[in-house]
């Protein structure tokens, strides 16, 4: 799964690709959940963070409703 140009991004199996995205952001919650660092939520009154003991802790205010997306495009590059 080796891009070398520009057109060669068009011919990714986007299977594939999302196999690897979540691979990888398994890796990435392992190691934040055994370094207890918190996973962040974002929630319509503020942004929280929720530790391994059941912990939360709110770390910012503000209004978070949620928006449409009006163009659905993912830059890879």
């Amino acid at each position: 799964m080796t891009v070398r140009s520009l057109d060669d991004e068009d011919k990714l199996p986007i299977k594939q690709l999302i196999r690897a995205v979540n691979k990888k952001m398994d890796d990435v919650l392992r190691v934040v959940d055994a370094l207890n660092l918190g996973r962040t939520e974002v929630k319509a009154d503020g942004v929280y963070r929720t530790f391994n003991n059941g912990d939360v802790v709110k770390i910012a205010d503000g209004n978070f409703k949620k928006r449409t997306v009006s163009v659905k495009r993912i830059k890879l590059f």
